[in-house]
């Protein structure tokens, strides 16, 4: 698929056009799904089934570095200042997602 990048006047591919340019290019949203790829200006549906698979992503990315980085830390070092205010700030991003991700 490709854009017409009238900002520029030159022809970009949707793959070169990452989240953080579309925004700052003022270009409508970006979204990507198997079936259809890379979407410029999806839909309302569209939008928000994308971003429920991305916060749940990175539900299980959090989960993973709590209960195989953090959590074995915390055992070692129980009294460690850092490690308690690591704990406390990753059970609040993680209940966080949790709470969008099952809305």
């Amino acid at each position: 698929m490709w854009c017409r990048c009238v900002r520029t006047r030159r022809r970009v591919t949707v793959l070169d056009l990452g989240e953080d340019e579309a925004a700052s290019g003022g270009w409508p949203p970006l979204t990507w799904t198997r079936q259809v790829g890379y979407q410029l200006g999806a839909d309302r549906a569209a939008l928000e089934a994308y971003e429920r698979v991305v916060v749940s992503q990175k539900l299980n990315e959090f989960r993973r570095f709590i209960t195989g980085t953090v959590a074995p830390h915390a055992a070692a070092h129980p009294n460690d200042k850092w490690v308690k205010h690591i704990v406390a700030q990753l059970n609040s991003i993680e209940a966080t997602l949790d709470l969008i991700a099952s809305s």
